[in-house]
């Protein structure tokens, strides 16, 4: 296993989490429920971390969030299914779940 991220938040750990999974890349978060810990421990050592299970996948998992980094704003999309406005970064919809081109 190779650690590929360190996230602020255990949100930020589960969004990277997801795109890597949507890549085929199998992760773990580990301090998932260190947060609770602050005060007890040092902060960095509370900090969610991204883990890949396979250490031939840690270049592209580290690739793949550095492009997520660094993607810029896009436009609202609007739903084919329903016609309502989402981020131009959603996938699906918020409002019915389709898939948004």
């Amino acid at each position: 296993m190779k650690r590929v991220h360190i996230a602020p938040t255990l949100l930020d750990a589960q969004l990277a989490v997801d795109a890597l999974s949507s890549l085929g890349i199998a992760t773990h978060i580990f301090n998932a429920s260190a947060a609770g810990a602050l005060g007890e421990i040092p902060f960095m050592q509370a900090q969610p971390e991204v883990w890949v299970d396979d250490d031939a996948q840690e270049t592209r998992a580290r690739e793949a969030l550095a492009g997520l980094r660094n993607a810029p704003l896009r436009d609202e999309k609007a739903c084919p299914h329903c016609g309502e406005a989402n981020p131009g970064n959603f996938m699906s919809c918020w409002q019915c779940g389709s898939a948004l081109p």
